[in-house]
């Protein structure tokens, strides 16, 4: 009992030294070219995440982050990207996507990290439309699901006859089955899928099962709400922001600068409890200066504040991609971000801002622990992520290294972000525990980045006497390994253990004492 102790005192030591560095960790690897990630915790259980990421891919931790596992998604429709990530009270999780002939939204459900993906349910089945940038809610007061989406009667047409306009349907069964396709948007517009169109509508819930969606139009930002859980809606939307949004920024290093207006609202029991944000990226502080926006409404959307500024740098610097989530618990405000405030070209940190009294001020900090450059030459995404829930907080994002694209990500402590930290060590092994030792020991360590690792006992002449791992390719993250010497007949004596990965060694000793 005395050395379970000692190893749970360890393991617990190791993981709130990562809590408190807020370590990048890396998710997806460049042949997977994951990128516009979408993220959702369980609110059961903050330690099981699950990320999806462009084209089919979807990652899993049941370590709140520390460690993934990589899988892909099948449909018998096909998968073609904008996947999206739900979990419901009852921590199921929920993958959304659009597939390979942008007929319809397909839905795909799993009751846990380790089962498998349901078959798929599906809303918007059209034959002469194409479906394009589909978002999707949970509301925990009815358990309902909405999902909605952008109708084109061709996806890029410049054909003046061809339109578009916003549409969202409903699933009262857990995804089951899904109801009568709702016309969302007033005004339509055309189909080219750039500033003439309506376009990027994102959904979320209030306190008492109010569905609320705001998205792009040639007018400026719209809204709209529904108190009968999206039966019915406004006859006329509301323009947020009152005038027509440069909402294609040019970034250099990006394909294309898309910027999504993300809808969030606080269903906490705190002083913001019904507030509704919109959150976004334009640049009318300049053509040079991209920035983030936040609009907030403290009457279920009836009127909004003025645009708040986000990001809290100068002047002339380019910030984009951004997404807001809420803490229910909490009722923090956090909005993630990409950031070039500290260079003079196209390196890229990755910012996450927070606010603690309902948006009006927020608190920037760079997460990222180096910076990358994005090609323009090769497709970058449109979007990164976070989620939180009750002070637990993950991030997610994409970066590019030499033309590589992968998936980062890194717990964050609201407590402790943004303070200096020591820079990532490759490899770490911790002192065995217990030590001394008389039945059995174990050993701990971390991998910043994933390896093969060899682990070993030798005696003091440096003669090896037990593997305890061979070669073994491990993820990053923390690793804990049971050593018994009585296996392997060896006496009492002092012994040396040896970690190696990466090309890097590291070796310490411990006494055994029957």
């Amino acid at each position: 009992m005395k050395a379970n102790l000692s190893v749970i005192i360890l393991v617990l030591v190791f993981i709130m030294t990562l809590r408190a560095q807020n370590p990048n960790i890396q998710i997806g690897f460049s042949n997977e070219w994951p990128n516009e990630p979408s993220i959702c915790m369980n609110p059961s259980n903050p330690d099981q995440i699950i990320i999806g990421a462009v084209p089919d891919n979807y990652y899993t931790t049941n370590d709140g982050g520390l460690t993934w596992q990589h899988g892909t998604i099948t449909s018998s429709f096909g998968v073609n990207g904008d996947p999206v990530i739900l979990a419901d009270s009852s921590g199921n999780f929920y993958y959304f996507h659009l597939v390979a002939d942008l007929s319809r939204i397909v839905c795909q459900k799993t009751t846990g990290l380790q089962t498998p993906w349901s078959e798929e349910s599906y809303t918007a089945v059209y034959d002469n439309y194409d479906i394009d940038k589909e978002w999707a809610t949970y509301d925990p007061v009815t358990n309902n699901l909405y999902t909605s989406w952008t109708r084109f009667n061709t996806w890029g047409s410049s054909n003046p006859s061809d339109s578009t306009d916003i549409f969202l349907s409903k699933s009262t069964d857990g995804g089951q089955t899904w109801g009568a396709q709702k016309l969302i948007s007033n005004i339509g517009g055309n189909a080219t899928g750039g500033f003439g169109s309506v376009h990027g509508s994102y959904p979320t819930t209030g306190p008492n099962g109010e569905v609320y969606i705001a998205w792009w139009s040639p007018a400026g930002l719209m809204f709209d709400k529904s108190t009968d859980e999206g039966e019915t809606w406004l006859s006329t939307d509301i323009n947020i922001t009152g005038f027509p949004v440069q909402w294609i920024v040019g970034i250099p290093g990006i394909q294309t600068g898309v910027s999504f207006p993300v809808t969030a609202c606080d269903r906490s029991n705190g002083p913001d409890h019904g507030t509704i944000y919109v959150n976004w990226t334009d640049k009318r502080s300049g053509t040079n200066d991209a920035n983030i926006w936040l609009a907030k409404s403290t009457d279920s959307g009836n009127t909004w504040s003025l645009p708040i500024r986000v990001n809290d740098d100068g002047p002339g610097k380019h910030q984009f991609f951004n997404y807001i989530t809420i803490d229910q618990v909490t009722g923090k405000v956090y909005i993630i971000y990409y950031d070039r405030r500290n260079y003079t070209d196209s390196k890229t940190d990755v910012y996450l801002a927070i606010s603690e009294n309902g948006g009006e001020t927020f608190s920037n900090y760079k997460i990222s622990d180096t910076p990358f450059v994005p090609y323009s030459t090769l497709f970058f995404g449109h979007y990164i992520g976070v989620s939180a829930h009750n002070d637990h907080v993950f991030a997610t994002w994409m970066r590019m290294d030499a033309g590589e694209l992968t998936l980062w990500g890194a717990r964050i402590d609201p407590e402790t972000v943004g303070q200096e930290t020591k820079p990532a060590i490759p490899i770490s092994l911790s002192q065995n525990a217990p030590n001394p030792f008389h039945e059995s020991t174990f050993f701990s360590f971390k991998l910043e980045t994933p390896g093969c690792v060899t682990l070993t006992v030798s005696d003091l002449f440096g003669i090896q006497v037990a593997t305890l791992i061979n070669g073994e390719r491990m993820s990053a993250g923390k690793h804990v390994s049971s050593f018994s010497p009585e296996k392997f007949n060896l006496p009492s004596g002092m012994y040396q253990y040896s970690l190696v990965t990466n090309n890097k060694t590291l070796t310490k000793k411990m006494i055994y004492a029957k």
